[in-house]
């Protein structure tokens, strides 16, 4: 369900795209050191946005310093961190663990038991440092739980379920940009969510797995014509994401933010169509 927000790599300057690398490799050093290789092993770029987003609100002071890690063992790396970091690292936890319980209640999926084994320690961690986040968004998981079990195909209910855990957890402080931070997690949420029933949907539909998209799918028939109504339904949905974000006072790499909401997020609705479109091309040779 995570790693939809991210950058449009061709449309971001050289050292953009080097400082972008640089806080996604201390996030990972800051999963690695607070929750040992289980932890790092959750890393995604969503949380990399969040870093940015909240680092451009808040301006914490900056720590930067090179070194070598098991993905890179040659090279040195960058590494960018502030304490955003830190708490980007717990939220991408707690979201792993509740992703994890999730999944296990639903498919009892071995792997996703084995890393709750792995993660139970630190995941107690960030519950106790964070109890009214995890309460919530634990709640939330619940709702959805329910929603899927029932075999829910009402699109807004399932997506907002998950649209509120963002918006706990980009809420940082109860300020006054806590409202426009929640609206634009709240957003990116119900974005991910709907983009990820949209890649899993045919293996879903083939596998028999729950999916809120299947009855809408089968009502279109056409299937360009069911792209374009997800297409215009996320274009909507970041539209309004757009707006929260236009509305906080960010200077600090306000421009890789923007490539990400306005670009970046389609990089994998690119990646995703030309999936199907092999995939298509490869069935129609096959019924030939």
């Amino acid at each position: 369900m995570f790693g939809y927000v991210t950058v449009n790599e061709k449309e971001l300057k050289v050292r953009e795209y080097e400082e972008y690398q640089s806080w996604y490799c201390g996030l990972c050093n800051m999963l690695h050191k607070n929750y040992g290789r289980s932890g790092q092993m959750t890393l995604n770029y969503d949380m990399t946005f969040l870093i940015y987003l909240l680092n451009g609100i808040y301006e914490p002071e900056v720590r930067e310093f090179t070194g070598k890690c098991i993905p890179h063992p040659i090279k040195k790396r960058v590494f960018r961190q502030t304490e955003i970091s830190s708490y980007a690292a717990d939220m991408n936890i707690l979201l792993a663990w509740y992703k994890l319980v999730d999944d296990w209640d639903d498919e009892k999926k071995i792997t996703a038991r084995l890393m709750m084994s792995a993660l139970k320690k630190g995941a107690r961690r960030v519950i106790k440092k964070y109890p009214e986040k995890a309460k919530e968004i634990g709640r939330e998981f619940k709702k959805l739980r329910k929603l899927e079990e029932k075999n829910s195909q009402d699109i807004d209910r399932t997506s907002s379920c998950f649209g509120r855990v963002m918006a706990c957890i980009c809420r940082y402080r109860s300020d006054e940009w806590s409202e426009e931070l929640g609206q634009l997690g709240s957003d990116l949420g119900r974005y991910i969510y709907i983009m990820d029933a949209y890649e899993d949907l045919e293996e879903d539909i083939k596998k028999k797995r729950y999916n809120c998209l299947v009855s809408h799918a089968d009502g279109f028939g056409d299937s360009e014509k069911f792209d374009v109504f997800i297409f215009d339904l996320l274009n909507a949905i970041m539209a309004n994401a757009a707006k929260a974000f236009e509305k906080l006072p960010v200077i600090r790499d306000a421009e890789v933010i923007r490539n990400i909401i306005y670009a970046g997020i389609w990089s994998r609705w690119d990646q995703i169509q030309n999936k199907r479109y092999e995939n298509r091309k490869k069935k129609d040779y096959k019924d030939k």
